[in-house]
């Protein structure tokens, strides 16, 4: 099964990695066969507008020193949110999540965002990174470059801080901080691409009633590197082999790609 390719050659990323995982049909069809998605999850539309507005407080930040005002904040976030309803792709709600509300919602997550968020001494927004990943057994590089960005990198008493932004319905378990596996590709990128020893920590507001920011540093060690290097080869040997089936599951509800899914399965 061929694999997506930048110019330079083939590439993986941490979500191509958690999509084959979630389902390996969805996978084929949105990255190997480029089905065009029948709808954008309003979750996902809600997401990447309230990443647009952190990323223009901290920008701000990093150009004059000061975070960008709050007006502006909530004036980025609706602006990024009328673009993905306007747009040519519909968007489509799940049952906790009326597009009627999300504008409401999101201004007032990013008030107790603002309240919280401070002046840090920002170093990089939206930080992409392109690194060559070895097989843990054989110490082979792959074939396939890690391919990414990081929402944030932050310096505290001269060291770097990765800082992942999240958004949730709810506060993140323990289970949940210490099994994701993105900030073990990120401290690996990190250490690739010259930043060295970093710290990491998640930065996740949440969608209950009342708002809330839960502000998570977390430690990932050489097994847990291993562990993604380990999976990404993994994902990328059944790609190879043409390894695709659909994972019948409560995702199916909100998948883009659940038509030519089932089309795929009939034919």
């Amino acid at each position: 099964m061929p694999r997506p390719k930048m110019p330079d050659g083939l590439y993986v990323s941490v979500s191509q990695v958690k999509t084959w995982l979630m389902c390996p049909r969805k996978y084929e069809l949105k990255y190997i066969r480029g089905v065009a998605p029948e709808f954008v999850p309003v979750n996902l539309a809600f997401g990447s507008a309230f990443h647009e507005a952190l990323a223009g407080y901290y920008n701000e930040i990093k150009v004059s020193g000061a975070p960008l005002r709050r007006d502006l904040v909530l004036d980025t976030f609706r602006a990024a949110w009328a673009k993905a309803a306007e747009g040519d792709v519909p968007l489509q709600a799940d049952d906790d999540d009326d597009p009627g509300v999300m504008i409401d919602k999101g201004v007032s997550m990013l008030h107790a965002f603002y309240e919280q968020a401070g002046t840090p001494e920002v170093e990089s927004v939206e930080h992409g990174f392109t690194i060559t990943i070895h097989d843990v057994d054989t110490g082979d590089a792959l074939e396939e470059q890690l391919v990414g960005s990081m929402d944030l990198l932050i310096r505290e008493e001269g060291r770097i801080v990765v800082v992942e932004h999240k958004t949730s319905a709810r506060r993140y378990t323990e289970d949940q901080l210490r099994h994701d596996f993105q900030l073990s590709a990120y401290q690996i990128a990190s250490r690739e691409s010259g930043l060295g020893d970093v710290a990491l920590r998640y930065q996740i507001v949440t969608k209950t009633k009342v708002p809330a920011v839960q502000i998570a540093d977390v430690h990932r060690d050489e097994r847990d590197e291993q562990d993604f290097l380990r999976t990404a080869g993994g994902v990328l040997r059944a790609i190879d082999a043409g390894v695709s089936y659909p994972l019948r599951g409560w995702q199916c509800r909100t998948c883009p790609f659940q038509g030519p899914c089932e089309q795929r399965g009939s034919s």
